[in-house]
């Protein structure tokens, strides 16, 4: 487990969420190269403490990218 500091899209509070970091393989046009994309798995709904939304869901991947806060993708 390890706690992972999310930005709030809606008021812009950082908030700390239990997650899980995990792994997925993607696709590579080598078949000898195997690429691992690092994703971080909720363990609980967490709501923001400032705005009381919610910002992150136990289905949903939060895919950390560079530039950008994070992104999410149902799976």
């Amino acid at each position: 487990m390890r706690i992972l500091k999310l930005r709030c899209k809606f008021c812009g509070y950082w908030n700390r969420v239990p997650v899980n970091k995990i792994f997925l393989e993607q696709t590579s046009p080598e078949p000898k190269v195997k690429v691992f994309i690092p994703m971080y798995l909720p363990l609980q709904v967490s709501k923001c403490e400032k705005c009381e939304k919610i910002i992150a869901e136990r289905k949903e991947l939060i895919r950390i990218v560079k530039g950008n806060h994070h992104e999410k993708t149902v799976k």
